[in-house]
């Protein structure tokens, strides 16, 4: 049995994966846990539960001492590339969806912990409805909006089910501007790497476009009718690279 670790992205949880693991079936075991402030940890309100630390000893608790496949998604993604570089004899392939290694510069990495404190001030004081109502108008999440009711319904059940601290304490401390630039040491990525993006995700494609000229061992795939999130929007095609990559075609 191939053994899967995988991360979700922000505002969502280790369920997310369910699709995935009922495209791959029986033969690979995806392990999802939730991220602080996610899932089934939205109680928790002390600043250091959200550290990357945290974050990491989250993803070393499910890894333990195997090699794995490690697969993240988006804030999953910038998570996976962390513990991927730190653990790198422990990963046998990485599997990156719609994910960066950070800001490259310190005026980028500013002006965006900016807009993430205030968006995380804008979640305490407004609420998850008012949130929500924001962060779905963002134009790659629209393919994943356009889905069959039977298949977004849950998903999006699931997200209301977060709460407003957790996820403002999530943005402050593991957001995008407050984890440090992996730019720089994307050379050092000596195993497999794919770089996974929906065609509709424009900014992210140009992103994967640049990590591969910095990755030893990458390969890009752009996937048809998808915005950002892929493995939701598109299950089957990540089930099918990753049997792909299972059996060495």
């Amino acid at each position: 049995m191939t053994k899967v670790v995988a991360l979700h992205g922000f505002t969502g949880s280790g369920q997310d994966f369910g699709p995935l693991q009922a495209a791959l079936g029986p033969s690979f075991e995806i392990l999802s846990p939730d991220f602080p402030g996610h899932g089934t940890k939205v109680h928790l309100r002390q600043k250091e539960d959200y550290s990357l630390d945290a974050h990491l000893k989250t993803i070393s608790d499910v890894v333990q001492n195997d090699t794995v496949t490690l697969l993240g998604y988006s804030m999953g993604g910038r998570l996976a590339l962390h513990w991927a570089l730190a653990n790198p004899s422990q990963i046998q392939r990485l599997i990156l969806i719609g994910a960066s290694p950070g800001l490259a510069s310190t005026e980028e990495q500013n002006e965006r912990i900016r807009g993430d404190c205030a968006l995380a001030h804008f979640i305490r004081t407004q609420g998850l409805d008012a949130f929500f109502k924001y962060w779905n108008t963002k134009t790659f999440f629209q393919p994943l909006l356009a889905l069959n009711p039977a298949i977004l319904d849950p998903i999006l059940q699931r997200r209301q089910r977060n709460q407003p601290e957790a996820l403002a304490l999530s943005l402050e401390n593991v957001g995008t501007g407050a984890l440090p630039s992996l730019w720089h040491r994307l050379p050092e990525c000596r195993f497999p790497v794919d770089l996974i993006v929906g065609e509709h995700d424009d900014k992210f494609i140009k992103i994967a476009y640049r990590m591969g000229e910095k990755i030893p061992r990458s390969r890009i795939s752009l996937i048809e009718n998808c915005g950002h999130s892929v493995h939701l929007e598109s299950p089957e095609d990540i089930a099918t690279l990753l049997q792909s990559t299972a059996t060495g075609k």
